[in-house]
């Protein structure tokens, strides 16, 4: 049963009703290309230049096609879901709508329709009432991403994202790409005023900053980085600084990072 204290966007009610619909209560057990196809489009993979996936529709007919040149199946398995929420919200819209790596990446800054499809897309896979039982009790850690990553079968860039919305614990979101920092993002209840400002370079002192100029990436326990709580956000007057923690995740193909920051 759904906790009363969970509130749902339109997307995310849409992804749940087709849930019930189709009879699904393990999201991770589902091909999302044959839900596409019980829904009544048609699914296609074929190599795609500079998108991720696209929908065609025609009258009452609607084309998925997704880039089968995508090689990571969590990737593939988002990249589907994001087109089936354009299909269940907004084929009538846009007759033909297509998705870059950009699109996927940047949730909150490409307009209503892409905010809806990836919004239908991480609570289609990674359901928000399971999503949140599965963090009760568990103290933060980049191996609680990992593991939801697992369990949902999703990126580890999908469950930061979820995190931040049905998370157990507060935490502040950057994403910056080719060194500047592009949007961010936090949970309801994270109260600090951060240093952001738009295509400025992430602070000194903070992983991002160190990942983008050095290159190094961090692994096993040293994924959990000490910082400063003035690295990222702005001291009270007369306020003592004091220990954060960063997470940062470095794509070095699209050369961005994605850094999850928290205090204990």
């Amino acid at each position: 049963m759904t906790p009363l204290s969970l509130k749902y966007s339109v997307a995310e009610h849409k992804a749940r009703a087709v849930l019930d619909d189709c009879g699904i209560d393990e999201p991770k057990d589902i091909s999302v290309k044959d839900i596409i196809l019980g829904r009544g489009a048609f699914y296609n993979e074929r190599p795609l230049v500079g998108k991720e996936g696209e929908i065609m529709t025609v009258g009452n007919r609607s084309i998925i096609t997704i880039n089968s040149n995508i090689d990571v199946s969590t990737k593939k398995r988002f990249a589907s879901a994001h087109e089936l929420g354009h299909y269940e919200m907004h084929r009538k819209l846009q007759p033909r709508i297509v998705d870059t790596e950009y699109n996927f990446i940047n949730w909150y800054k490409n307009g209503p329709q892409e905010v809806e499809a990836n919004e239908f897309a991480a609570e289609f896979l990674m359901p928000s009432d399971l999503f949140s039982q599965y963090c009760e009790k568990k103290k933060f850690s980049p191996a609680i991403i990992e593991s939801l990553a697992t369990r949902f079968q999703v990126s580890k860039t999908a469950a930061i994202l979820k995190f931040a919305k049905r998370g157990n614990h507060p935490v502040f979101i950057v994403y910056c790409q080719d060194n500047k920092m592009k949007w961010f993002n936090k949970s309801d209840d994270f109260y600090y005023f951060s240093r952001f400002e738009h295509g400025l370079k992430p602070p000194d002192g903070t992983m991002a900053y160190e990942l983008f100029t050095t290159n190094d990436v961090y692994i096993g326990d040293e994924k959990k980085q000490a910082i400063w709580k003035s690295d990222w956000f702005i001291l009270k007057d007369d306020e003592k600084d004091k220990r954060f923690y960063e997470y940062c995740l470095f794509v070095k193909a699209f050369n961005y990072t994605l850094s999850i920051i928290w205090e204990d």
